[in-house]
């Protein structure tokens, strides 16, 4: 049996905990705070039943140790799964060894090195989103900035038509937000995905050109070229999880800074500071706050024994607010150091597309600072947070600035 901590042993527990609670998702770090202390180690008979590992060191260990918490089971990694899938999303859903060899293929691509060529195009397109609304003095600085911001950023990042991009938020919004109200759609969303990918594959396979899906037409493994269904699963998972996530990332950072204006005023004085208080943000209020994997053997957590063959959520978002790694770790301080959060993941399948989610919510809070400084949240609305709480954020955020602000 394998073992991925020491701690005291604890009674197995079976709950109804639920991640896509309401309540839940609005104030998160009161449950976790309650685990960490009485039980890390959750197991819920929702959505055909899972467990939920809680402490950093806990899901960190887990984190690595592949072994025994796979990820190669197409649709693990969403609970519950987000769409029909007979398909693995590569690299995420490929275990090693074979898994670094897929992710070396697109790992050139998602450098810092060609992630910090982008800057000037990533800043063009904030600034071409807040001239649509800067006149008005309100938005929402969700869907009207961050939803289609990073939308467009990923076009111009995999060389696609940039115009694309309105399709592309349309079919991943309908994949997240409707997997637990209207699967039909999201399943409808995600075949239109699908095609647009298959689509791309068959073009760039007779007429070559620069961007991602090109490269990949060319790509080798194991001394053969990729096929069509090995290069769909790149590209729903890079079309896809970066999205949702950074999304999350900006408009939580946005709502932060508008609801805590001393850090907000620092912040502007001091930018070289924000690359920090970014991180510090990637922790209070991780994106992702929990991702799947399922049990190859089984196991013991924290004195929990998890079976073979079970699902277990590794909860970043618990992990991120231990307060046996973090000092005051209910608090957001923006000048955190050092800040080991895994926001990101850890081991094999951290996340790829970090140097990217850095670059555009760094970029999206300069642009704002720079031309709505005084923004603040609008008081006769209130934001909305997603319906769903393994990707946490806010699917409306309305403030108001200028004149708007007055």
């Amino acid at each position: 049996m394998a073992r991925v901590d020491d701690g005291a042993p604890a009674a197995d527990v079976t709950s109804e905990f639920d991640h896509n609670d309401p309540e839940f998702i609005r104030n998160p770090h009161a449950v976790y705070f309650q685990l960490h202390k009485s039980q890390p180690v959750v197991h819920s008979e929702r959505y055909g039943g899972y467990w939920l590992l809680t402490r950093y060191r806990d899901v960190r260990n887990a984190l690595l140790d592949w072994q025994t918490f796979s990820s190669g089971t197409p649709g693990v990694t969403s609970i519950p799964s987000s769409v029909r899938r007979d398909f693995p999303e590569i690299p995420l859903e490929v275990d090693p060894p074979e898994h670094a060899k897929y992710r070396d293929i697109e790992a050139p691509w998602f450098s810092r090195a060609s992630v910090v060529k982008l800057e000037a195009d990533v800043r063009r397109i904030a600034n071409e989103l807040i001239d649509d609304f800067i006149g008005d003095g309100r938005a929402d600085v969700v869907q009207q900035f961050a939803v289609p911001f990073v939308s467009r950023v990923l076009t111009v990042f995999l060389r696609l038509p940039e115009e694309d991009a309105a399709d592309l938020t349309a079919w991943v919004s309908a994949i997240f937000h409707g997997r637990l109200s209207d699967p039909e759609g999201a399943d409808r969303a995600s075949a239109a995905l699908i095609g647009y990918i298959d689509e791309t594959i068959t073009d760039r396979r007779r007429h070559p050109t620069d961007d991602y899906f090109t490269m990949l037409t060319q790509a080798t493994i194991d001394g053969r070229p990729l096929t069509d269904l090995e290069i769909r699963g790149y590209g729903v998972v890079t079309m896809t999880a970066g999205q949702e996530t950074t999304v999350n990332g900006i408009g939580t950072s946005l709502w932060y800074l508008a609801e805590h204006p001393a850090d907000k005023k620092r912040l502007m004085a001091e930018p070289a500071l924000i690359p920090t208080a970014i991180e510090e943000f990637l922790r209070f209020m991780s994106p992702i706050q929990l991702l799947g994997r399922s049990t190859v053997r089984p196991v013991q957590v924290g004195g929990s024994e998890i079976p073979a063959g079970e699902t277990v959520a590794m909860c970043y978002g618990a992990a991120n607010v231990d307060d046996e790694i973090f000092e005051r770790p209910e608090e957001c301080i923006i000048d955190r150091r050092p800040n080991p959060h895994i926001a990101f993941g850890t081991g094999p399948h951290a996340c790829i597309g970090a140097h990217l989610a850095r670059l555009e919510m760094r970029v999206a809070i300069e642009e704002v600072f720079r031309r709505m400084p005084d923004y603040r949240l609008e008081d006769t609305s209130t934001p909305e947070y997603t319906p769903h709480g393994d990707l946490r954020g806010f699917w409306t955020l309305p403030v108001v600035f200028g004149d708007g602000a007055g």
